[in-house]
């Protein structure tokens, strides 16, 4: 336990100095005010920078709070998961590259403290700046529009929090296989594409992907029932344990520091 807290510290000392404390949380509390303020003004944005004559402007109607909810989620889909792919895809490459893995790894540490401490502060930097942003956005969502019902801000956020670890392990995992960042990012991004695109399309075969998770926090959040999502879960959970595994396993087993 105590190599685990002296490598978690230092991966937190590590992301301070890189400022992802700042940047990571300053960028999601961005995102979760934007979504809110453009639903409420877009007619307004139109008529002032659209450049759209006046007679061609439709009334737009207001969207209700629990869309203007859902979109905030689609920015933290298209936007946040970039963020952290870009923010998390050296964190193992990078090490590797420049010897510093080789010089923590010869010493007496193990493998398992030394992903778990990386995973963990991964956990801490993607979950501190997801609150944040949810939080800016039901600020902003309770001041312009109606408020949620807290229980199902709760599920829904919760249901996207899972997804985003599922997300972060992913981008680790292809960062502790392979060396170059640029194939971890590419890889990763491919994959989490395919992971949400491929549901809708083979809906049965694939009713139980991990890529099913935002849908059920849009479903969430609009108080649907969640019946049959436990599944789901277990398979994200199991995943999730089993891709850490699998990269323990990996460079436990290759010559993982040339």
């Amino acid at each position: 336990m105590n190599e685990f807290y002296i490598l978690f510290k230092k991966e937190l000392t590590e992301m301070w100095r890189s400022y992802k404390f700042l940047w990571m949380p300053i960028l999601f509390l961005s995102l979760g005010i934007m979504q809110p303020l453009t639903s409420y003004y877009l007619e307004d944005l139109l008529k002032k920078f659209g450049g759209i004559p006046d007679a061609a402007l439709i009334d737009f109607p207001i969207p209700s709070s629990t869309q203007v909810f859902i979109d905030t989620f689609s920015q933290f889909s298209q936007v946040g998961i970039l963020l952290i792919t870009l923010s998390l895809m050296g964190m193992f490459a990078n090490e590797r590259n420049k010897g510093i893995a080789q010089m923590i790894l010869t010493k007496p540490v193990s493998y398992t403290n030394y992903f778990l401490s990386k995973w963990a502060a991964a956990i801490l930097l993607i979950t501190t700046s997801y609150i944040i942003g949810v939080i800016a956005a039901l600020y902003y969502i309770h001041l312009l529009f109606e408020p949620l019902p807290f229980k199902n801000v709760l599920a829904s956020s919760g249901y996207y929090l899972i997804w985003l670890i599922f997300v972060l392990t992913v981008v680790l995992f292809f960062s502790s296989i392979l060396k170059k960042t640029g194939a971890v990012g590419a890889v990763s991004i491919l994959l989490l594409m395919i992971l949400t695109i491929l549901p809708s399309v083979f809906k049965q075969l694939l009713k139980w992907s991990p890529g099913n998770l935002p849908v059920y926090a849009h479903k969430a959040i609009q108080g649907d029932s969640l019946a049959g999502t436990i599944p789901t879960l277990m398979i994200a959970f199991l995943l999730i344990s089993g891709m850490g595994a699998a990269a323990v396993f990996y460079m436990k087993k290759t010559e993982w520091m040339k």
